[in-house]
Protein backbone atom coordinates (compact mmCIF):
# COMPACT_ATOMS: atom_id res chain seq x y z
CA UNK A 1 0.00 0.00 0.00
CA UNK A 2 1.54 3.39 -0.85
CA UNK A 3 1.35 6.24 1.64
CA UNK A 4 1.10 9.50 0.78
CA UNK A 5 3.58 12.10 2.04
CA UNK A 6 1.10 13.57 4.62
CA UNK A 7 0.72 9.84 6.15
CA UNK A 8 4.42 9.41 5.85
CA UNK A 9 5.00 12.67 7.91
CA UNK A 10 2.56 11.64 10.37
CA UNK A 11 4.39 8.43 11.02
CA UNK A 12 7.99 10.04 11.26
CA UNK A 13 6.58 12.93 13.57
CA UNK A 14 4.50 10.33 16.08
CA UNK A 15 8.35 8.00 16.52
CA UNK A 16 10.22 11.13 16.95
CA UNK A 17 7.56 12.22 19.57
CA UNK A 18 7.40 8.93 21.17
CA UNK A 19 11.33 8.78 21.23
CA UNK A 20 11.13 12.11 23.09
CA UNK A 21 8.72 10.86 25.48
CA UNK A 22 10.36 7.92 26.43
CA UNK A 23 13.92 10.24 27.00
CA UNK A 24 11.80 12.13 29.44
CA UNK A 25 10.27 9.54 31.04
CA UNK A 26 13.30 7.01 31.22
CA UNK A 27 14.31 8.74 34.85
CA UNK A 28 10.81 7.40 36.14
CA UNK A 29 11.06 4.27 34.28
CA UNK A 30 14.68 3.54 35.90
CA UNK A 31 13.70 4.58 39.76
CA UNK A 32 10.76 2.44 39.34
CA UNK A 33 12.92 -0.78 37.62
CA UNK A 34 15.39 -0.05 40.76
CA UNK A 35 12.53 -0.22 43.20
CA UNK A 36 11.28 -3.59 41.76
CA UNK A 37 14.17 -5.12 42.31
CA UNK A 38 13.61 -4.77 46.17
CA UNK A 39 17.37 -4.28 47.24
CA UNK A 40 18.62 -4.85 50.65
CA UNK A 41 19.19 -1.54 52.59
CA UNK A 42 22.87 -2.48 53.04
CA UNK A 43 23.35 -2.07 49.16
CA UNK A 44 25.35 0.92 47.80
CA UNK A 45 26.20 0.05 44.38
CA UNK A 46 24.05 1.17 41.50
CA UNK A 47 26.34 1.08 39.05
CA UNK A 48 25.10 -1.81 36.91
CA UNK A 49 21.77 0.19 37.03
CA UNK A 50 23.30 3.53 35.96
CA UNK A 51 24.86 1.31 32.92
CA UNK A 52 21.13 0.91 32.14
CA UNK A 53 21.10 4.35 31.13
CA UNK A 54 24.54 4.53 29.57
CA UNK A 55 23.07 1.79 27.10
CA UNK A 56 19.73 3.71 26.39
CA UNK A 57 22.09 6.73 24.91
CA UNK A 58 23.90 3.87 22.84
CA UNK A 59 20.42 2.87 21.68
CA UNK A 60 19.21 6.36 20.83
CA UNK A 61 22.63 7.12 18.94
CA UNK A 62 22.13 4.22 16.65
CA UNK A 63 18.65 5.25 15.78
CA UNK A 64 19.84 8.63 14.83
CA UNK A 65 23.14 7.01 12.90
CA UNK A 66 20.04 4.51 11.06
CA UNK A 67 18.13 8.07 10.43
CA UNK A 68 21.03 9.68 8.86
CA UNK A 69 21.70 7.12 6.99
CA UNK A 70 17.91 6.26 5.28
CA UNK A 71 17.87 10.20 5.18
CA UNK A 72 21.48 9.96 2.92
CA UNK A 73 19.70 6.97 0.91
CA UNK A 74 17.06 9.01 0.28
CA UNK A 75 19.13 12.27 -1.10
CA UNK A 76 20.87 9.83 -3.28
CA UNK A 77 17.96 8.06 -4.50
CA UNK A 78 16.19 11.55 -5.06
CA UNK A 79 19.53 12.64 -6.96
CA UNK A 80 19.17 9.70 -9.13
CA UNK A 81 15.74 10.17 -10.08
CA UNK A 82 16.35 13.41 -11.04
CA UNK A 83 19.49 12.79 -12.89
CA UNK A 84 17.46 10.09 -14.82
CA UNK A 85 14.63 12.78 -15.08
CA UNK A 86 17.12 15.15 -16.20
CA UNK A 87 18.55 12.62 -19.13
CA UNK A 88 15.32 11.85 -20.27
CA UNK A 89 14.06 15.95 -20.71
CA UNK A 90 17.68 16.39 -22.24
CA UNK A 91 17.01 14.04 -24.88
CA UNK A 92 13.57 15.05 -25.64
CA UNK A 93 14.82 18.30 -26.08
CA UNK A 94 17.54 17.06 -28.38
CA UNK A 95 15.42 14.95 -30.37
CA UNK A 96 12.91 18.15 -30.56
CA UNK A 97 15.98 20.38 -31.75
CA UNK A 98 17.03 17.61 -34.52
CA UNK A 99 13.53 17.48 -35.64
CA UNK A 100 13.01 21.27 -36.28
CA UNK A 101 16.77 21.08 -38.09
CA UNK A 102 15.20 18.51 -40.19
CA UNK A 103 12.02 20.14 -41.01
CA UNK A 104 14.31 23.51 -41.62
CA UNK A 105 16.97 21.51 -43.38
CA UNK A 106 13.96 19.83 -45.84
CA UNK A 107 12.13 23.56 -46.07
CA UNK A 108 15.29 25.02 -47.33
CA UNK A 109 16.10 21.81 -49.49
CA UNK A 110 12.53 21.68 -51.25
CA UNK A 111 13.17 25.73 -51.67
CA UNK A 112 16.02 25.35 -53.51
CA UNK A 113 14.79 22.28 -55.72
CA UNK A 114 11.87 24.13 -57.05
CA UNK A 115 13.48 27.36 -57.52
CA UNK A 116 16.01 25.39 -59.75
CA UNK A 117 13.09 23.43 -61.64
CA UNK A 118 11.54 26.66 -61.96
CA UNK A 119 14.56 27.94 -63.59
CA UNK A 120 14.88 24.92 -65.52
CA UNK A 121 11.33 25.26 -66.88
CA UNK A 122 11.91 29.46 -67.65
CA UNK A 123 15.28 27.76 -69.57
CA UNK A 124 13.25 25.29 -71.52
CA UNK A 125 10.74 28.26 -72.64
CA UNK A 126 13.40 30.22 -74.01
CA UNK A 127 14.67 27.84 -76.29
CA UNK A 128 13.74 28.78 -79.46
CA UNK A 129 15.93 28.51 -82.91
CA UNK A 130 15.19 29.18 -86.91
CA UNK A 131 15.35 25.80 -88.30
CA UNK A 132 16.44 24.84 -91.98
CA UNK A 133 14.34 21.56 -91.42
CA UNK A 134 11.09 21.39 -93.37
CA UNK A 135 9.94 18.27 -92.15
CA UNK A 136 9.13 20.42 -88.37
CA UNK A 137 8.35 24.33 -89.86
CA UNK A 138 8.65 25.98 -92.66
CA UNK A 139 11.97 26.80 -93.70
CA UNK A 140 13.18 30.60 -91.64
CA UNK A 141 10.61 29.87 -89.10
CA UNK A 142 10.90 29.30 -85.36
CA UNK A 143 10.80 26.48 -83.34
CA UNK A 144 10.74 26.29 -79.43
CA UNK A 145 12.26 23.60 -77.32
CA UNK A 146 10.16 20.95 -77.38
CA UNK A 147 10.33 21.44 -81.73
CA UNK A 148 14.64 21.49 -81.34
CA UNK A 149 14.08 18.21 -78.92
CA UNK A 150 12.41 16.15 -81.60
CA UNK A 151 14.20 17.19 -84.85
CA UNK A 152 17.45 16.13 -82.62
CA UNK A 153 15.72 12.80 -81.86
CA UNK A 154 14.91 12.19 -84.68
CA UNK A 155 17.60 11.99 -86.37
CA UNK A 156 19.64 10.46 -83.93
CA UNK A 157 17.11 7.17 -84.05
CA UNK A 158 17.35 7.06 -87.72
CA UNK A 159 20.97 7.52 -88.24
CA UNK A 160 21.42 5.10 -85.11
CA UNK A 161 18.89 2.51 -86.96
CA UNK A 162 20.81 2.63 -89.91
CA UNK A 163 24.06 3.63 -89.58
CA UNK A 164 25.36 2.13 -86.06
CA UNK A 165 29.05 2.36 -86.94
CA UNK A 166 28.50 5.82 -87.73
CA UNK A 167 28.50 6.49 -84.29
CA UNK A 168 30.43 3.61 -83.03
CA UNK A 169 33.94 4.14 -84.53
CA UNK A 170 34.29 7.62 -83.98
CA UNK A 171 36.23 8.93 -80.49
CA UNK A 172 34.26 11.49 -78.15
CA UNK A 173 35.92 14.62 -79.99
CA UNK A 174 34.78 13.20 -83.69
CA UNK A 175 31.07 12.58 -82.10
CA UNK A 176 31.14 16.10 -80.46
CA UNK A 177 32.19 17.63 -83.91
CA UNK A 178 29.49 15.85 -85.80
CA UNK A 179 27.06 16.94 -83.22
CA UNK A 180 27.73 20.60 -84.08
CA UNK A 181 27.93 20.15 -87.58
CA UNK A 182 24.65 18.43 -87.43
CA UNK A 183 23.08 21.54 -85.36
CA UNK A 184 24.35 23.70 -87.83
CA UNK A 185 22.68 22.04 -90.67
CA UNK A 186 19.49 21.69 -88.56
CA UNK A 187 19.15 25.19 -87.30
CA UNK A 188 20.63 28.56 -87.81
CA UNK A 189 21.73 29.65 -84.58
CA UNK A 190 24.46 27.78 -82.59
CA UNK A 191 23.19 25.39 -79.74
CA UNK A 192 24.83 26.69 -76.97
CA UNK A 193 21.59 27.35 -75.46
CA UNK A 194 20.39 24.03 -75.35
CA UNK A 195 23.59 22.94 -73.66
CA UNK A 196 23.35 25.05 -71.29
CA UNK A 197 20.28 24.29 -70.23
CA UNK A 198 20.99 20.85 -69.84
CA UNK A 199 23.78 21.53 -67.37
CA UNK A 200 21.04 22.46 -65.19
CA UNK A 201 20.31 18.79 -64.58
CA UNK A 202 24.11 18.47 -63.19
CA UNK A 203 22.63 21.43 -60.78
CA UNK A 204 19.29 19.57 -59.92
CA UNK A 205 21.04 16.07 -59.14
CA UNK A 206 24.05 17.25 -57.03
CA UNK A 207 21.47 19.32 -55.14
CA UNK A 208 19.51 16.01 -54.28
CA UNK A 209 22.76 13.51 -54.42
CA UNK A 210 24.76 16.24 -51.46
CA UNK A 211 21.54 16.81 -49.41
CA UNK A 212 21.40 14.82 -46.08
CA UNK A 213 17.74 13.85 -46.86
CA UNK A 214 16.93 10.43 -45.98
CA UNK A 215 17.49 7.82 -48.96
CA UNK A 216 13.61 7.74 -49.02
CA UNK A 217 13.28 11.17 -49.93
CA UNK A 218 15.67 11.85 -52.07
CA UNK A 219 13.80 8.84 -54.44
CA UNK A 220 10.99 11.23 -54.40
CA UNK A 221 12.69 13.80 -55.48
CA UNK A 222 14.48 12.01 -58.41
CA UNK A 223 11.11 10.82 -59.74
CA UNK A 224 9.84 14.40 -59.55
CA UNK A 225 13.20 15.49 -61.68
CA UNK A 226 12.64 12.43 -64.15
CA UNK A 227 8.96 12.96 -64.59
CA UNK A 228 9.67 16.91 -65.51
CA UNK A 229 11.72 16.01 -68.55
CA UNK A 230 10.05 14.77 -71.84
CA UNK A 231 10.90 11.52 -73.71
CA UNK A 232 12.84 13.27 -76.15
CA UNK A 233 14.78 15.44 -73.75
CA UNK A 234 15.90 11.99 -72.10
CA UNK A 235 17.11 10.67 -75.80
CA UNK A 236 19.03 13.83 -76.71
CA UNK A 237 20.54 13.58 -73.32
CA UNK A 238 21.41 10.03 -73.79
CA UNK A 239 23.42 11.18 -77.24
CA UNK A 240 25.14 13.48 -76.31
CA UNK A 241 26.26 13.59 -72.74
CA UNK A 242 28.82 10.90 -73.61
CA UNK A 243 30.57 14.37 -75.68
CA UNK A 244 30.88 16.28 -72.80
CA UNK A 245 32.62 14.70 -70.13
CA UNK A 246 31.51 17.26 -67.26
CA UNK A 247 28.17 16.83 -68.05
CA UNK A 248 28.75 12.63 -68.89
CA UNK A 249 29.76 12.38 -64.67
CA UNK A 250 26.84 14.37 -63.74
CA UNK A 251 24.43 11.48 -64.78
CA UNK A 252 26.44 8.65 -64.45
CA UNK A 253 24.97 6.37 -61.80
CA UNK A 254 21.74 8.84 -61.11
CA UNK A 255 19.06 6.28 -62.41
CA UNK A 256 18.15 9.66 -64.72
CA UNK A 257 16.84 7.82 -67.34
CA UNK A 258 13.07 5.93 -66.88
CA UNK A 259 11.65 7.33 -70.35
CA UNK A 260 14.07 5.50 -72.58
CA UNK A 261 12.65 2.26 -74.22
CA UNK A 262 15.17 -0.27 -74.94
CA UNK A 263 15.71 -0.85 -78.79
CA UNK A 264 18.43 -3.20 -80.33
CA UNK A 265 19.59 0.12 -81.89
CA UNK A 266 20.80 1.73 -79.13
CA UNK A 267 22.16 -1.45 -77.33
CA UNK A 268 25.89 -1.00 -78.26
CA UNK A 269 25.85 3.08 -77.68
CA UNK A 270 24.71 2.74 -74.34
CA UNK A 271 26.86 -0.70 -73.53
CA UNK A 272 29.93 1.78 -74.65
CA UNK A 273 29.04 5.53 -73.38
CA UNK A 274 27.29 5.03 -70.47
CA UNK A 275 26.66 3.06 -66.98
CA UNK A 276 23.57 0.54 -65.61
CA UNK A 277 22.48 2.56 -63.08
CA UNK A 278 22.01 5.68 -65.40
CA UNK A 279 19.00 3.56 -66.17
CA UNK A 280 15.82 1.94 -64.50
CA UNK A 281 13.94 0.63 -66.50
CA UNK A 282 14.19 -3.24 -66.39
CA UNK A 283 14.95 -4.03 -69.91
CA UNK A 284 17.98 -2.34 -69.85
CA UNK A 285 19.22 -3.73 -66.37
CA UNK A 286 19.12 -7.08 -67.99
CA UNK A 287 21.12 -6.02 -71.04
CA UNK A 288 23.76 -4.57 -68.54
CA UNK A 289 23.88 -7.56 -66.36
CA UNK A 290 24.40 -9.67 -69.91
CA UNK A 291 26.73 -7.28 -71.45
CA UNK A 292 29.32 -7.84 -67.98
CA UNK A 293 28.53 -11.58 -68.15
CA UNK A 294 29.98 -11.34 -71.27
CA UNK A 295 32.93 -9.40 -70.76
CA UNK A 296 33.25 -11.74 -67.67
CA UNK A 297 33.57 -14.08 -69.97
Amino acid sequence: MNLTNFQKKLIWGIGVLSIICLWIAFPLIFKALIESYKLPEDFNSLGPFGDIYGSLNTLISSIALCAVAYSTWLQVTSLKETRETNIKQLKLAEDSHNEQLNESRNAIFANQFYSLLNYKLEKYKSLEFECNDSRYTHEGKKVNGLGVLQALTSYFSIEIERNPKLFMEKSESDLRHHFITITLIFFREPISPLLSYFYIYKNLLNLIKNSKLNDQDKAVYLDILCNSMFLEEQMVLFWISPLYTDLKNSIENSRLFNQIWYDESLKEYALKFHKKRTFRTKDWLEIFSEGSDENLA
